[in-house]
């Protein structure tokens, strides 16, 4: 497991970009993490959190970019209140080559009856330069963002639109595609109701993966029906599928959507909690209601073939929120210690965890590891260690297989690591010396890796073949000029 240490100093100093200092921690309540996004070589994050200036007295956000290979902290940067408005609300980061983009929402006025909500989007360096920002032009009175996207159409937002006049507010659903210079492209309007704010949203590709309290394109002021549902649409289109997960109307609802678009929705009530999950076709895959001693969820994310919430107890006199690993089929749910001190915040990706936590000193701590169903592997060669952490192998509808794996080098202060997600290609019978059938070889597509295994049973033995590209090779811990990768990792080897 690797920790990153954030020093309270180094949330103070927003407005530089020097090396952190080690004294005057800030407390973490002044610091507050929302999203944390993860570049597609998964070497690269951002974190992006609520930060309050006692200064201005305004809610602003700070960005931090991190080296997830060196567990260090690249740079960091402080996203102001724009043009003279009032208060800024954090809500996703994304990572773009070099480029890293920030979605806020923002008000223009404190006071309610004259407060106007508009979306701007950031675009920072990474070395944490601003280099830009946009109030996206919008059409209607309160425009709110609810998630940010990259791909090779460029920029994505997705959010909704909020008219009112006397009687009625009027709800919309938008996409909006920028190109790398923030120049604005098209921008979809969907006038058919609208997820409203407390939402979850994730761009899968080129889809919107949501999940929240939906508002009809038309409501009655001070009428708000309760109606929880799941969709996917299209970003330059209409609704893929729309569904309603829970079979009576829920309370309380928080929404956890994973890389590949199911959506995970976990509400609670007096009777205790309940977790439904919707496939990324809209599917309902399973609902289980199940007694807890915990009510409010603050965070989920897929964990093996569960999940992993960041949750709080329904006793009032225990605030100290609880990290639990909950079956979906079964509701079974169980604590789960990933990291010294309280957690503040968790999210998963490509069978790794990560949890900020903090301290009694209120010193922030981000801290990273394997998922513990993992099956990892280890071998040394050359003065370089190697290690391949395996996942859960997932088996879907179709009967294919699939699962996540980090192949890891180790040499000294030299980390580098590939990490990926493994897609079954092709079953076969290799022959043996005497031409007879050995037993049945699974071979996987990692993303630029391909992995072999057994087909029955646990891993026992992996081979792991890869190329690894110029900019790859240079940062790895093993010959500079060698860029082929063909390891075997075998059952004596294995830790947990």
């Amino acid at each position: 497991m690797h920790t990153l240490r954030i020093s309270g100093t180094f949330l103070a100093a927003l407005a530089f970009s020097n090396v952190l200092a080690a004294s005057l921690p800030l407390n973490s309540k002044t610091f507050s993490p929302t999203h944390i996004g993860f570049a597609a070589d998964n070497a690269r994050a951002c974190l992006l959190g609520g930060r309050f200036d006692p200064e201005s007295m305004q809610g602003t956000a700070a960005l931090l970019l991190l080296d997830l290979k060196r567990d260090a902290v690249l740079a960091q940067a402080k996203v102001p209140v724009p043009d003279g408005n009032a208060s800024l609300q954090p809500v996703q980061c994304a990572i773009d080559g070099d480029n890293v983009y920030v979605l806020t929402n923002v008000d223009t006025q404190l006071p309610r009856s004259l407060n106007q909500g508009i979306v701007y989007l950031y675009q920072f360096n990474m070395q944490g330069k601003q280099l830009g920002k946009k109030n996206l032009a919008i059409p209607g009175r309160n425009r709110y963002g609810h998630a940010l996207g990259v791909s090779a159409n460029g920029v994505q937002v997705a959010g909704y639109i909020k008219d009112e006049d006397e009687s009625s507010e009027y709800y919309s659903f938008f996409t909006l595609v920028l190109d790398s210079r923030l120049n604005e492209g098209k921008l979809n309007v969907r006038k058919t109701g609208a997820f409203r704010s407390g939402s979850k949203a994730r761009f899968v590709g080129e889809n919107v993966h949501v999940a929240g309290p939906f508002q009809p394109a038309k409501v009655a002021k001070n009428d708000w029906a309760e109606d929880y549902a799941n969709s996917r649409v299209l970003a330059n289109g209409g609704y893929a599928w729309s569904m309603r997960p829970f079979k009576q109307v829920p309370r309380n609802v928080a929404a956890g959507i994973s890389q590949q678009g199911a959506i995970y929705s976990l509400a609670y009530d007096k009777t205790g909690s309940t977790l439904a999950v919707t496939s990324a076709e809209g599917k309902q895959l399973s609902q289980a209601s199940f007694p807890s001693k915990f009510c409010e969820t603050r965070s989920i994310s897929e964990y093996g073939d569960g999940i992993l919430a960041l949750r709080m107890p329904c006793e009032e006199q225990r605030k100290s929120a609880e990290l639990v690993a909950i079956a979906p089929a079964s509701g079974r749910e169980s604590s789960v210690r990933l990291a010294a001190g309280e957690p503040v915040f968790a999210a998963t990706n490509l069978g790794q965890w990560f949890v900020i936590s903090r301290d009694a000193a209120g010193k922030l701590a981000l801290n990273m590891g394997a998922i513990g169903s993992d099956t990892r592997f280890s071998q040394a060669a050359g003065g370089v260690e190697h290690a391949l952490s395996v996942g859960r192998i997932k088996i879907d509808q179709k009967g294919e297989r699939s699962f996540e794996y980090v192949y890891e080098q180790r040499a000294g202060e030299c980390r580098f690591s590939i990490a990926g997600h493994a897609a079954e290609v092709d079953v076969f019978n290799p022959q043996g010396n005497d031409g007879k059938e050995l037993p049945a070889i699974v071979m996987y597509d990692g993303n630029g890796a391909t992995l072999t295994m057994p087909h029955a049973g646990p891993p026992r033995q992996v081979s792991f073949d890869a190329e690894l590209s110029p900019e790859q090779a240079k940062r790895s811990c093993g010959s500079r000029s060698g860029r082929k990768l063909s390891l075997v990792f075998n059952q004596a080897a294995v830790s947990h």
